[in-house]
This record gives structure tokens, C-alpha cells and sequence, in this order.
């Protein structure tokens, strides 16, 4: 039987072409629901026993039939809204789909290689009709598709809770303080250990309780180069979209948002939220807090020593106002702006007022729990040694658990259609160099937060990988009062002193003070010059040339650390992104060229004036906070800047109205370029 009888009789008897496309999926599945939706038509696939077996799949499967010529985005959505409807969430399957379709098979193909959340089969329906099309077809089309995914090696943070392993518990715990008691929560742990994938899934599940959420990135330059007044502005934007799109509430925030009126436009803002029937309660998600922390904020947050108390206060007293409707949890590696009592002689005004949770790394059961599930549907199988052993090498820190398994399914090749391959404690002993390989960048992004943060303990770090256990735990016991965060984290057992994870110990032993000194340079008011561009010599330029070339070396200077803040000062994604900036010059070379095989800070130089215009427009979003977000203002300034170079280039005497109005251009620039450290000699 292929098509169930109530679902022929409910569904497939009114539509006899469908039906000839169901019937062929016998190799594989029976069919238990067929149903119009938006535009389309959805089934319901049982798997039969051994495509159960083979492909992981517990649950029925969502199939889409789609008869329009072109397939487009619209079926990703579809197949989105029908699993988390409340007829078939429990029901389905949420990693993989079929969508059976009448359209451009390679437009099909394309369009769903551009999603990481399903894995999705496309079949054409002329290879259903096709008699021809072999007993082994769906079963092959199955494997090959979803052998094509390496569920393992996904770095993204997780977005679905198909794929969110060992932190339920943490997840309940801090929604029963939000919901229930209202009370605010920190959640701090290495880098890679799950802090995002925690507040995604704290945002889908309060959602459901119409909670107002919106998620905040802290450590796009956009963010935190705000002041704490355009950081308001910012939230209130961003709580306009989310509450049109997610609850269809059209509102608009009339407010000031400047230095003396932020606070209470943005009080007065929250209020007016909290008056709609939807709305129980705003949640604020801060990931990456650190960048918004006094004392060890970047050189561009260095603002934040001054702003970080008005806004907090702002936060702090809305939510007395209100009752506690409006909560908020912070989520980072350095715990400092919830657990210090003072910045300087400054009160901290959320001291106490989060509760912080740490991420431990994943116990044996958590680690059986998400890779036998990320394994049955990849078609491997794995002993009950082998937990045991990735507990042991990686100390349960989930990314380099999953990126091991990853190294080790690569080197097994095609899994077979029929069967699922089998995997060793041997198999990772054999791919133990690989699997290093592999490892130390996901290693350097760990120990890159205690170089910066904790720079004390990075240095026992390199003590304990260099031999010396006894001077570590005798430390450790003789402060008992001090927390050592690589203790706290679990990267080190407090109760013998060694390593947790191998290769990390490995890597310190090989690497560490190498690596220390690469990265500590890049540290708060510490950029060495080799980093950033060159400073021309102002002295031999006339008053009006000088201050033309001090904006323009700033500039040049400002957008070379915003992007190097951005991607870790990595020369080759600095050059792209400054390279898809670059306005194309008819007749003219390529500028994007000048950066081909050289550091940005020495091409940057090549640059005109005008060329920074155009560079720093589509880089608008990271640069706009210090120009107090005033693109309009910017370009004008900018072409005044500039009428300098035409002088210079034509020796021409400068009339005093042009002059007048560069003078105001150049204090306008100056004024806001000061804010930020380094940029003037």
C-alpha cells in the first residue's frame, strides 16, 4: 500500500495527478495525508522500516508537491510554516523534506543548496513518471542528498531545536525566571559552547508565550559603536519590525533620541508596547556583551566606560516602572558587567540584577544524545566506546566533538544506499592528525577570549602545558576565593590540573606563546601601527591641505579598525570588504586590484578621497554610529572635504567662501573622528 485509504478518500481521489506521483514513492514510503497549502500541496510520508532505519527517520516526512513552472523561496516558507503548525509539529520530521515539483530541476537544485535548516530532496515529477527510473531511485536520491551535508561541521550558531543538544534544562530554568518570576539571567561560557544557540532557542520558545524578543549582535561595529542614547534608538527600531512581522502591530516611535531625551523616549516607548492585549512582556537578548563592558571594550567601545551606566539605568528603572515586563539577559564569555559592583568609583547598575549561568561542556549522556541523532540521519552508527572517548580527547565542548565526527565521516567516503557505516574509537585514532589539523582554528577562537579577558590566566595556561601541574593546582587551592575562568569553563580539571582537551594542551604546548603574542597587540588602546594605515606628513602641507589630509588619513585609519574589529584583523577579509565597496571608475583600472596579494593598510593608501565616499556608504551600517547615523550629512561633508584636492591639483587660490565652508566640513569631521581612539596624531 502506498497511499493510506482515508488519505486517497480525504484527498488524492479528487486529484488523480497527484495521486500517479504518490503511488511512485512505494520504494520508499507510504503516504498518510495530501492537503492544498498556500499555493501548493502538502503530504505526509510514513518511511517504510528499513528507510527508517537507514536515514534516521523516527517521524513522518513533510513532502511538497508543487505544479508551477518555476520552484522559488516561497517553498522554503511553506515547508517552514506546515512543520511548525500545531496539527503537525509533534508529527514531523524537522531535518528533512521532499518537494516534488514541475519547475527548472536546476533552479531547484540551487535553491535549496541556500539552506542550512533542511535538508531538502528535490525530485522532479518527470522522474516519478518515468517507468524507467530504477528500484533504487528515491533510496539513492536520499543518500545523495543527504550525504551532500555535513550536519557535523555546522559552525552557525543552531537556529532550530532539531539540532540543540544538552542545554534544555538551562533553557526551562531561565524561561521560568523570565516568564514566571521576571528576574533577569547572564549566560557566560567559552567561545563555540552554545551562548547563541541558548538565546536562539530562549527566543523561539518565548515567542510562543507572546513575549516580546528581539536578539542583539553586540559585537557588530554597528552596535557597539553606538552611544548609549543611538543604542536605544537602535532597540526601539528593531522592536517596530519585529513587532509588525510577528504580530502584525503597526507602531511608530515618535520620540528624541538624543543625549537628554533618549531615556524617557524610550520609557515612554516600552510603555505604549506593553499596552497591546498580544504583548505579556519584552525580553532584550544582548549576545557578546563584552563589547558593550566597561574597561574591556574594544578601542572603538572605549565610550562605553562612560555609557554603560545611563544605559543600564534607563533599562533598570523601565522595568521597576513596569513591574518587571521588560527583562533582560546578557550572554558572553566575560561575566565582569554582572558580577563587578563598581567600574572605577561608579555604582554598576546590574550588579546582582542577573543572575549569571556558565556553560559547562557536555556530559556523556548530552554528547550520545546529539551525535547518535546527528549520526542516524548521515547513515553512521557508532559505538558506545566512542562517547566515551570523545568525552575524554574534547571535554565535552560540543563544536569540536561535532568537527571530529565531521573529519571522521569524511574519511569513510560515500555511505552505501542500504546500510549505515559503522564508526570506532579506531577511526578517530587513525584521523587523530586530520582531526588536529581541523581543530586549531575552533582552538585559537577559545583561547583568543582568555588572551584578551584574562590575560593572568592565559599565562597558567602556559605553565600547566609546559609541565609544571604541581604550581597550577597548588595555585589553585591556595586562591580559593578567586574564580580562574579556565577552571570555571572546564577547560582544566580542578582536581588534578590537566587538560580537558588534548589538542588544546597540544596547541599551548606547540603554539601558545607564539599565538599570545599574534593576538595581544590587537587588545583595547593597544593597535601597534603596523595595523593600521600609515600617517602622512601633515608639516608640509598648507593649513587648508593639512587639515583636508588629517580627514583623510582618519578615515582611512577609522574604516581599516572598524573591519579589522569586525573580522578579527584578517587581511583577506578586510580586502574583500573594502574591495565590494569600491565605486568602478569608467575607463579607469580596477581599484580593487591595488588590493591583490598586498595588506589593506598599505592599499588603503592608493585611495582618493573620493574613493572613501562610495567605501564608506556600503559599509554604512558598521560606520554610521560615530557620524550619529547622518548619511546625508556625511556626503555632503564629504564632497566639501574634497573641493581641497581640486585646488592642490590646479594650484588655484581658494575663494573664502569655499574656504569657509571646508573649515566647517573639517570641524564637523573632526569633531565626530575624535570620539574614536588613535584615529589623530
Amino acid at each position: 500500500m502506498t497511499i493510506k485509504a482515508d488519505a486517497h478518500a480525504r484527498f488524492f481521489a479528487a486529484h488523480p495527478e497527484q495521486a500517479v506521483l504518490a503511488y511512485a514513492l512505494d520504494e520508499a514510503f507510504d503516504v498518510t495525508f495530501g492537503n492544498q497549502h498556500g499555493g501548493q500541496f502538502a503530504w505526509i510520508l510514513e518511511p517504510k522500516s528499513n528507510i527508517a532505519e537507514r536515514f534516521g527517520l523516527q517521524k513522518e516526512v513533510i513532502a511538497f508537491y508543487s505544479p508551477h513552472s518555476k520552484t522559488d523561496a516561497r517553498m522554503l516558507t511553506n515547508i517552514e510554516n506546515f512543520s511548525s503548525s500545531p496539527d503537525f509539529r509533534h508529527r514531523v520530521d524537522k531535518v528533512v523534506a521532499i518537494v516534488i515539483h514541475e519547475g527548472d530541476p536546476d533552479g531547484a537544485v540551487e535553491l535549496f543548496k541556500q539552506t542550512y535548516d533542511w535538508v531538502i530532496i528535490p525530485i522532479h515529477a518527470d522522474e516519478l513518471r518515468d517507468k524507467h527510473r530504477g528500484e533504487f531511485f528515491l533510496r539513492s536520491r536520499l543518500a545523495e542528498r543527504i550525504g551532500s551535508f555535513d550536519l557535523f561541521g555546522m559552525s552557525s550558531p543552531i537556529k532550530h531545536d532539531k539540532y540543540f543538544f544538552g542545554r534544555d534544562s538551562l533553557v526551562q530554568e531561565v524561561m521560568q525566571r523570565i516568564i514566571v518570576r521576571q528576574e533577569n539571567s547572564g549566560i557566560f561560557g567559552l567561545r563555540k559552547t552554545g551562548k547563541t544557540s541558548v538565546l536562539f532557542a530562549l527566543q523561539r520558545r518565548l515567542f510562543d508565550h507572546n513575549i516580546l524578543v528581539e536578539y542583539m549582535d553586540c559585537q557588530g561595529p554597528g552596535l557597539y559603536g553606538s552611544r548609549w542614547w543611538q543604542l536605544l534608538a537602535e532597540i526601539s527600531n528593531r522592536l517596530q519590525v519585529t513587532l509588525e512581522t510577528k504580530y502584525s502591530i503597526k507602531i511608530k516611535d515618535d520620540g528624541v533620541y538624543d543625549k537628554d531625551s533618549a531615556a524617557n523616549s524610550f520609557n515612554r516607548f516600552i510603555k505604549r508596547i506593553l499596552g497591546f492585549d498580544k504583548i505579556n512582556q519584552i525580553c532584550l537578548l544582548f549576545d557578546e556583551i563584552e563589547f558593550l563592558t566597561p574597561t574591556i571594550s574594544n578601542a572603538l567601545g572605549q565610550h562605553w566606560d562612560d555609557d554603560f551606566v545611563p544605559f543600564w539605568q534607563t533599562i533598570r528603572s523601565i522595568s521597576q516602572e513596569v513591574a518587571g515586563k521588560i527583562t533582560f539577559i546578557v550572554a558572553g564569555v566575560n561575566p565582569s558587567c554582572v558580577e563587578r559592583p563598581h567600574f572605577g568609583e561608579i555604582q554598576n547598575p546590574i550588579f546582582q540584577l542577573a543572575i549569571p549561568y556558565y556553560l559547562e561542556l557536555l556530559s556523556r549522556p548530552s554528547i550520545r544524545e546529539m551525535i547518535r541523532s546527528i549520526g542516524k540521519y548521515s547513515g553512521f552508527s557508532f559505538d558506545e566506546d566512542v562517547y566515551d572517548l570523545l568525552r575524554n580527547t574534547y571535554g565535552g565542548h560540543p563544536y569540536l566533538v561535532r568537527l571530529a565526527c565531521s573529519e571522521v565521516g569524511r574519511s569513510k567516503g560515500v555511505v552505501p544506499t542500504d546500510k549505515k557505516i559503522s564508526i570506532t574509537c579506531q577511526d578517530f585514532i587513525e584521523q587523530r592528525d586530520r582531526i588536529r589539523v581541523r581543530l586549531a582554528q575552533p582552538i585559537k577562537d577559545i583561547l583568543l577570549s582568555l588572551v584578551w579577558w584574562y590575560p593572568e590566566d592565559y599565562e597558567l595556561l602556559l605553565i600547566l602545558a609546559d609541565g609544571d601541574t604541581a604550581f597550577v593546582v597548588d595555585y589553585l587551592r591556595q586562591s580559593p576565593g578567586e574564580t580562574v575562568q579556565f577552571v570555571r569553563y572546564g577547560l582544566v580539571k580542578e582536581e588534578d590540573g590537566t587538560f580537558a582537551i588534548d589538542d588544546l594542551h597540544v596547541f599551548l604546548e606547540e603554539r601558545g606563546a607564539s599565538y599570545k603574542n599574534e593576538i595581544s597587540p590587537f587588545k583595547r588602546g593597544d593597535l601597534p601601527p603596523e595595523v593600521l594605515p600609515e600617517t602622512a606628513d601633515l608639516n608640509d602641507l598648507a593649513v587648508l591641505f593639512e587639515k583636508r589630509t588629517e580627514i583623510e588619513v582618519a578615515l582611512r585609519k577609522y574604516i581599516i579598525m572598524v573591519l579589522g574589529f569586525k573580522f578579527g584583523f584578517d587581511d583577506s577579509k578586510i580586502s574583500e570588504k573594502i574591495s565590494k565597496g569600491l565605486r568602478v571608475r569608467q575607463g579607469m583600472a580596477d581599484l580593487s586590484q591595488l588590493f591583490v596579494g598586498r595588506r589593506p593598510q598599505d592599499a588603503i593608501n592608493e585611495l582618493f578621497l573620493s574613493d572613501l565616499k562610495p567605501l564608506y556608504k556600503a559599509n554604512w551600517d558598521d560606520v554610521a554610529p560615530v557620524f550619529e547615523k547622518k548619511i546625508d550629512r556625511f556626503e555632503m561633508n564629504m564632497d566639501t572635504i574634497n573641493i581641497a584636492r581640486r585646488y592642490e591639483a590646479h594650484a588655484k587660490p581658494v575663494p573664502k567662501i569655499d574656504k569657509d565652508d571646508f573649515i566647517n566640513s573639517y570641524s564637523w569631521f573632526k569633531t565626530r573622528l575624535s570620539k574614536v581612539p588613535g584615529l589623530f596624531s
